[in-house]
């Protein structure tokens, strides 16, 4: 067993355990039951388990049906009998009380240890669900512990329920900066049809905002529904299908002042549609990722304009992954009533912050009345050629 796990086991049984004394069913108990509970909980805090297992005993003489007593008396007699019979009483004391967080800790603890991963999952499943605090520690050691690929497809197939900390624990996954313990989770997930579209887009934004595009390429690639023969860079660059803004195709992001459309040209094809209402516009609001190797590229595409009213017209712009490199700027377009070919050759750069790109449409304008846009852009056959 790797030191991650025993860590995570240990982990899991010390906070759990120490919660559990915090959450036991005390409701409808009599004044004098519940003081004897508390003095059965205090001996066995202070580590006198031979108290008390006495204390507990006393208590379940006459109230055999006191849930919390089997959980105190099954962990003061933890260090007594085979492993068989400790699971047994914490078993025992699991059914007579559901909702102590200590036995459910052990339990869990113990599953874990064995590998008994569903069982596992299920204590956990409970915990979570009986005490939103747990949330804080419980789902980062999950994702944890979802470095085990076995592990991961185990909560996989609990999450395919649908528990309500489903969303919480994604979160927590990609936000992590455990990388292969959410590509594991995320991945099983999927592998069981079992992520949503929405997931996956957030997973994939994920890589890209660590950096890890070539991971996220793959993962987009191997989702898609039908691969063509030849994959044009970009995807999707003459807009035969809607945007789905995820992956590696358009990312279509809602901008005042900018309406985008799908069109259906006469002759067959399509074409992306910008509407602009009259308002400031910077970023149009269309942008591709890109997965480009360093050197010299071409970038072409066909563009026509309706009442196209603009200061200084639209021009794509290409940054490194990193947000901060600059590639290029250029392919302007201002007015053309036909359809017009535009193109612009740049160079990516050699650099641990360029694995990566964005292509995106601007307006070059200076901020203020000069961004004002007004008429149609029509825009397709988009490529990226690399130049020998």
């Amino acid at each position: 067993m790797s030191s991650l796990r025993l860590l995570s086991f240990f982990v899991l049984l010390l906070a759990l355990a120490f919660a559990g004394f915090s959450l036991v069913a005390t409701r409808g108990d009599s004044a004098a039951i519940t003081a004897e509970f508390a003095v059965a909980q205090a001996h066995l805090r202070a580590g006198d388990g031979r108290s008390a297992a006495a204390a507990a005993r006393a208590l379940l003489a006459h109230e055999p049906a006191h849930g919390g007593a089997f959980g105190v008396l099954a962990a003061a007699l933890e260090a007594e009998g085979s492993e068989v019979d400790v699971l047994e009483r914490y078993q025992t004391a699991s059914r007579r009380s559901p909702r102590d967080l200590g036995v459910r800790g052990w339990l869990a603890s113990r599953a874990l240890e064995v590998g008994d991963y569903t069982t596992a999952i299920n204590h956990i499943d409970a915990m979570l669900s009986l005490a939103g605090s747990s949330h804080r520690d419980l789902l980062p050691m999950l994702v944890q512990l979802s470095h085990d690929l076995d592990f991961a497809r185990a909560l996989a197939a609990h999450l395919a329920r649908q528990p309500r900390w489903r969303p919480a624990i994604l979160r927590v996954a990609a936000n992590s900066g455990l990388p292969d313990a959410a590509d594991n989770l995320h991945g099983a997930l999927r592998e069981q049809g079992r992520l949503s579209r929405d997931e996956v887009t957030r997973w994939i934004d994920g890589m890209l905002k660590d950096g890890r595009w070539g991971s996220a390429y793959a993962r987009w690639f191997s989702g898609l529904e039908a691969v063509p023969e030849r994959l044009h860079v970009p995807w999707n660059g003459d807009f035969a299908r809607m945007p789905t803004s995820s992956g590696f195709d358009w990312r279509v992001r809602r901008t005042n002042g900018v309406v985008f459309d799908r069109i259906t040209l006469p002759g067959g094809g399509h074409a992306a549609r910008l509407a602009f209402l009259g308002r400031p516009v910077a970023a149009v609001g269309i942008e591709a990722p890109l997965l480009l190797v360093p050197g010299r590229h071409l970038l072409t595409l066909r563009a026509r304009t309706r009442g196209m009213r603009s200061d200084q017209g639209l021009e794509w712009n290409l940054v490194c992954g990193d947000g901060r490199t600059r590639i290029a700027q250029g392919a302007r377009i201002r007015e053309a009533h036909q359809w017009s070919t535009v193109e612009l050759e740049f160079d990516v750069p050699i650099s641990d912050g360029c694995d990566g790109q964005w292509l995106r449409l601007v307006n070059p304008a200076p901020r203020g009345v000069a961004q004002v846009l007004r008429g149609e852009l029509h825009v397709t056959d988009v490529t990226i050629a690399r130049i020998e």
